[in-house]
């Protein structure tokens, strides 16, 4: 034990040194784990996915309309392929990318429906004592999504 320098009387300061022999949980995955479990979710009638859109995760099913932050480089009617995919699922059966699940395994298209404006947002900035108040409007941009597909392929 090493003693602290800043502290007065007996108080000492204690380095701990990290547990050699802890116990790491292992996740084992191998090709046949991942056919395996893909067959098996092939099986099922209806998916989810937690996938990325703009940087941000969302739980979409199919035919779920998602609301995101504007995206500027898309269309009115593009279909966007997602490929960002953290977790692919049914009712019974989970397949969890580190950090996402590989792209051959799925297919999930989106189309842009609409792009469109928040309702109309007031902020008021106020400092007590010195008269100064202002009144800022503003609409949040967004992009409206129909997913058209999930599908495990």
């Amino acid at each position: 034990m090493a003693t602290c320098t800043f502290c007065v009387g007996s108080t000492q300061l204690v380095r701990q040194q990290p547990l050699q022999n802890t116990l790491q949980r292992q996740v084992q995955t191998s090709a046949y784990d991942t056919t395996a479990t893909v067959q098996k979710l092939r099986d099922q009638l209806r998916y989810y996915a937690v996938a990325e859109i703009a940087g941000r995760p969302f739980l979409i099913t199919k035919n779920d309309k998602v609301i995101v932050n504007r995206l500027k480089d898309v269309k009115v009617g593009d279909v966007l392929k997602l490929d960002k995919v953290r977790e692919l699922g049914s009712k019974d059966y989970t397949l969890k990318g580190s950090p996402y699940v590989p792209e051959n395994v799925f297919n999930i298209n989106a189309t842009v429906i609409e792009h469109t404006k928040s309702k109309l947002i007031q902020v008021v900035k106020k400092k007590r004592r010195k008269n100064y108040k202002r009144t800022i409007e503003h609409k949040q941009t967004h992009t409206v999504l129909r997913i058209s597909n999930v599908d495990v392929l």
